[in-house]
């Protein structure tokens, strides 16, 4: 069921934003059966307060009106669905490419790009030529764009340090909103974007989602009941390169981070193609014995720093996202983690399991639109079954 959700409490002095986003999403939760009186009684509002909030999203173009509908001894009730009127593009920035997409704010996929090259230093220019082939003429009108980054990120879209890219203090939404005619950008973490994904599509709206995000570097991703956390300097989640205790240097120039293990590159090493088929094969020689204890140690390191933040979240599910989840090291190193967790619970605890994101590949994608949903209207987006896929895919711009 599309629903939207509060993204945050409310105050005295956000009542009747918060009132609004209570119509919202009674109008987004009705899918089109719900009329003013409907969602007065669902709501608790006072009928007046629902006609008139409805009245400004109409002019707003957020909902439409879809009809009449039964009567209940008066008028026929008109009925209440959301507007396509106001699209939203989410955008992941890879390792070396770039995919995006154009969504309704029922998360219908409007129109996509996909593989979009990039060399880290044209990032802007690449992300601005994608948004600006799915800003193109439509039925609809974009009205935010949300990407999805590496790195620790502030509330004004600057990249304060992105190790993996050499990126410090990048003002990443000034410069977008610039290239693209001054459209509202909001960007957020990759891992965020995921999590955020995750919380889209649970039917619970206190959820709390734990995401961990596994590529050339590793992250993580939380959502606490209902709410994106970050921290107060934006360096929640930062876990990549906690001490684990190891001897290995990594690239930000310290010893032993979970990084040196654990990332997807750390665990390949020199493992051609071969050898990781062989690997899955269940053969036995000297590369296929490397590759299998690089795995291993980097499940026994993640079980590890995952039994930590399940006893300091109170979360029993964590998910993994990122690049290792369409890798082919992916199950096995999930299954290894898995192995390792079931074997030491912790006491009093029910047993804590790691599982894949459930929306693939374009996580990110949709989380960052879910992110500018949030951000421009103070909802949450609940992806529809089948969110994932395209209505219609473009070639590289």
């Amino acid at each position: 069921m599309t629903q939207l959700r509060d993204a945050q409490k409310g105050t005295r002095q956000s009542l009747r934003a918060r009132n609004d986003v209570l119509v919202l999403q009674a109008v987004a939760a009705g899918e089109g059966e719900l009329a003013r009186i409907d969602i007065a009684l669902r709501t608790g509002l006072p009928a007046a307060t629902v006609s008139a909030i409805v009245d400004t999203l109409l002019k707003r173009r957020l909902v439409r009106q879809v009809g009449p509908g039964g009567s209940r001894g008066g008028k026929p009730r008109m009925l209440l669905a959301l507007s396509d009127h106001h699209q939203f593009i989410g955008v992941h920035v890879g390792g070396s490419t770039i995919a995006a997409s154009r969504l309704t704010l029922s998360g219908r996929t409007v129109q996509s790009v996909d593989d979009v090259p990039h060399h880290g230093s044209d990032v802007v220019a690449a992300v601005g030529a994608a948004v600006r082939r799915l800003s193109g003429p439509r039925d609809g009108v974009v009205t935010s764009v949300g990407v999805a980054l590496p790195g620790i990120i502030d509330g004004d879209g600057v990249i304060r340090e992105a190790v993996n890219y050499g990126w410090r203090m990048v003002p990443f939404a000034r410069r977008l909103s610039a290239g693209c005619g001054g459209a509202s950008v909001h960007v957020v973490n990759d891992a965020n974007a995921v999590a955020l994904s995750e919380f889209a599509l649970s039917s619970q709206p206190a959820a709390t989602v734990a995401l961990v995000w596994i590529g050339t570097g590793i992250g993580a991703g939380i959502v606490l009941d209902g709410r994106l956390y970050t921290g107060p300097e934006f360096r929640a989640g930062e876990i990549g390169h906690v001490d684990t205790g190891l001897s290995l240097r990594c690239r930000c120039g310290r010893v032993g981070c979970l990084e040196t293990v654990s990332s997807l590159p750390s665990m390949v090493g020199d493992a051609s193609g071969d050898v990781i088929a062989r690997y899955l094969d269940g053969d036995d020689d000297a590369a296929v014995r490397g590759l299998r204890e690089r795995v291993g140690r980097a499940a026994r390191e993640l079980a590890r720093l995952l039994s930590l933040l399940a006893a300091s979240l109170d979360v029993t599910e964590f998910v993994v996202g990122g690049p290792v989840a369409g890798h082919p090291l992916g199950p096995p190193l999930l299954r290894a983690v898995n192995d390792t967790l079931a074997v030491r619970p912790m006491p009093g605890f029910p047993a804590v399991r790691l599982r894949f994101s459930t929306l693939g590949e374009r996580s990110p994608v949709l989380g960052a639109a879910a992110h500018a949903i949030r951000q421009e209207l103070g909802v949450m987006l609940t992806m529809p079954a089948g969110a994932g896929s395209h209505t219609t895919t473009t070639g590289t711009p």
